[in-house]
C-alpha cells in the first residue's frame, strides 16, 4: 500500500494565507494549523482529502522563530475531527523551497505528542509540510503492533482545482532522466513538467476509438504508467476507427490489444500498463481508477459517466470527458458533427450540470431500457436511437483536445488564463469555442467533494477481477503458430534436397 495526500485549492490557499503570512512580509517565523481530512482507498494507494483547515485562536500557538501550540488548540481540533467523522492533520511550514525533510523535533511532536491523541478520531495522523514555494511534503503515522507510531512517507502531495499542482518525494518516486526518445517533447514544455508528466498514473476508460488514440498519446508523451478500463472486445465495425486493429485482432480485448501496442509505442524508462476487462462500475475496476492522477472518460453510456463524474469529486481526482455527436439528414449525408471536451473536478463544472446526462438516464441504463430498440425508438425518436457514429478523423481531434486538457493542468504558468471550461468544436461552421459554466445550484455532485470513502456510489457491483485471458490465448497462439513455421521450414529443406 502507498499513501498520498490531496488538498483541494481552497484548502491549499488558506494553508498558505495562514503558514506563509510572515514570510511574505520578509519575516524568517514558520508557523502551524491543524486540518481535517477524510480517507480515499484504491486496489494499491490510501489518500488524505484534506478539504478543511482548523485556525488557531488567540493564544493557541506561540511563534518563536519556530511555532508551537497548547494543548487546548489540540484538545478542540481533535474534538472538531471526531464530531465531523474526519481524520487530523497538522501543518507547518518550513522556510525552504520543495519537498521538505523532518528535524528531531518535528518527529516528536508529531509521533509522540499529536499521533497518540489524534487516534481518538479513528484515522491515523497526517503530517504536512509546506514550503515557502507553495510545495507540500506529507507522511502518515500508522500504529505498530508495540503501540507506536511509524511513519511512511507519501509519494507525492497533489493540489487539485483550477489545475493540478503536484510535488513528489524525489526518493519513493524518482524523475526520469532526460531520455533522447523524449528530446523533442522536453523542448516544448521544459524539464520540470515533464518530469511530473513521467511519474503520472493516468487511467483510460473505454478502449474505442477515441479511448485508444488518447492511450497512445500518452504513451509516447512519456507516461509512466497507464490504466485501461473497458470489457469490450474488438468486432469487425471497429476496424474503421479503432487504433492498433486488424481482421485477426477481432474477438480480442480491448485492453489486451492495447496494451500490448502501447509497449512498443512507450518512451517512459520504466513504463507499466495495466489491462483491465471490468466495466468501470465494477468493483476491481472502480479501485483501480483511484489509483489515479488523472482519469480520461472515453464512454458514452450514462452509468459509465456517472461513476466517473462521481471519483472526480468524490476523490478529487480530476476527469477529463470527451465526446463526438453526429448527425445525418434523412438522405444519408452528414448533417452536423461536434466534438467537445472537458474536465470535471473541484472547481470545475460537473458531467451532469453540464447536460451529458441525466439521473433518469442512469436508472434507465440499470433496468435495461437504454438497451430495447423499441424503447429507445418510442421515447426518443428513431434517429436517436442509432449510436457509435463516428470516424477516425472525428476521434483523432477529440482524442487530441483532451490530451491537450491534460497539458494544460499539469503546464499551467501563472500567467496562463486560469484552465477549466468545455471546448466545443462545430465541423460543418468550422468553428472553435470554450464555454466556462459552474454547476446548478445546490448541485449534490459538487456536495461531496473530499467525501472520499464515506461517498459510495450506489451502482458499483462486487465482482471478481476479470482475468488476462486474452494475453494468454495470445502467446499460446504466437507460440503455436511459431512451432508451425518452423515445421513448415524443415519440411520445404526436405522437399528441396
Amino acid at each position: 500500500m502507498t499513501y498520498e495526500t490531496v488538498l483541494t485549492r481552497a484548502a491549499h490557499d488558506q494553508a498558505c494565507d495562514l503558514l506563509l503570512q510572515h514570510v511574505r512580509r520578509k519575516r524568517r517565523q514558520e508557523d502551524l494549523c491543524f486540518a481535517l481530512w477524510r480517507p480515499a482507498t484504491g486496489a494499491e494507494r490510501r489518500t488524505a482529502l484534506i478539504s478543511g483547515l482548523v485556525p488557531p485562536r488567540d493564544g493557541e500557538r506561540h511563534l518563536h522563530g519556530n511555532a508551537s501550540f497548547e494543548a487546548a488548540y489540540l484538545a478542540r481540533a481533535i474534538r472538531t475531527a471526531h464530531d465531523g467523522a474526519m481524520g487530523l492533520a497538522f501543518l507547518h511550514s518550513h522556510l525552504e523551497p520543495g519537498w521538505q525533510a523532518m528535524s528531531d523535533t518535528d518527529v516528536v511532536a508529531e509521533r509522540d505528542r499529536i499521533a497518540p491523541a489524534a487516534r481518538a478520531c479513528g484515522l491515523p495522523l497526517v503530517g504536512l509540510t509546506l514550503g515557502v514555494d507553495g510545495c507540500w511534503s506529507a507522511r502518515f503515522w500508522i500504529r505498530t503492533e508495540r503501540a507506536s507510531f511509524a511513519r511512511r512517507w507519501c509519494d507525492k502531495v497533489r493540489v487539485v482545482g483550477r489545475g493540478l499542482k503536484l510535488t513528489y518525494n524525489d526518493e519513493r518516486a524518482p524523475a526520469q532522466g532526460r531520455r533522447p526518445e523524449l528530446r523533442r517533447t522536453i523542448d516544448t514544455w521544459g524539464e520540470a513538467v515533464q518530469r511530473d508528466i513521467g511519474r503520472l498514473r493516468v487511467g483510460v476508460v473505454g478502449l474505442g476509438s477515441v479511448g485508444c488514440l488518447v492511450a497512445e498519446t500518452l504513451a509516447r508523451m512519456g507516461v509512466g504508467r497507464l490504466v485501461l478500463v473497458d470489457a469490450d472486445r474488438v468486432e469487425r465495425h471497429n476496424l474503421d476507427r479503432l487504433l492498433y486493429a486488424g481482421t485477426e485482432d477481432v474477438g480480442m480485448r480491448k485492453t489486451a490489444l492495447a496494451a500490448r501496442n502501447l509497449k512498443r509505442s512507450a518512451t517512459a524508462e520504466n513504463f507499466r500498463v495495466d489491462a483491465l476487462t471490468n466495466r468501470i462500475e465494477d468493483r476491481p475496476a472502480y479501485l483501480a481508477a483511484l489509483d489515479c492522477d488523472v482519469l480520461f472518460a472515453a464512454v458514452d453510456r450514462p452509468l459509465p459517466k456517472d461513476v466517473l463524474n462521481h471519483i472526480a469529486y468524490a476523490h478529487c481526482i480530476p476527469v477529463i470527458f470527451g465526446g463526438v455527436f453526429v448527425d445525418r439528414k434523412s438522405n444519408g449525408r452528414l448533417g452536423q458533427a461536434a466534438w467537445s471536451a472537458m474536465v470535471a473536478g473541484a472547481d470545475a463544472r460537473c458531467l451532469r450540470c453540464d447536460g451529458q446526462y441525466t439521473t433518469s438516464d442512469v436508472v434507465m441504463e440499470r433496468d435495461g431500457s437504454l438497451d430495447d430498440p423499441s424503447y429507445v425508438r418510442g421515447e426518443r425518436g428513431s434517429g436517436e436511437g442509432q449510436r457509435n457514429q463516428n470516424v477516425f478523423p472525428f476521434s483523432a481531434n477529440v482524442a487530441s483536445y483532451m490530451v491537450l486538457e491534460m497539458v494544460r493542468l499539469i503546464a499551467r504558468e501563472a500567467w496562463w488564463p486560469e484552465a477549466g471550461g468545455k471546448l466545443h468544436y462545430s465541423f460543418i461552421p468550422n468553428r472553435l469555442s470554450t464555454e466556462v459554466h459552474d454547476c446548478r445550484p445546490h448541485c449534490s455532485i459538487r456536495e461531496l467533494l473530499a467525501a472520499g470513502d464515506r461517498a459510495v456510489h450506489p451502482f458499483i457491483v462486487d465482482v471478481p477481477a476479470a482475468e488476462p485471458v486474452d494475453r494468454r490465448a495470445a502467446s499460446s497462439w504466437r507460440r503455436a503458430a511459431k512451432r508451425f513455421g518452423k515445421r513448415l521450414r524443415l519440411w520445404r529443406r526436405e522437399r528441396a534436397s
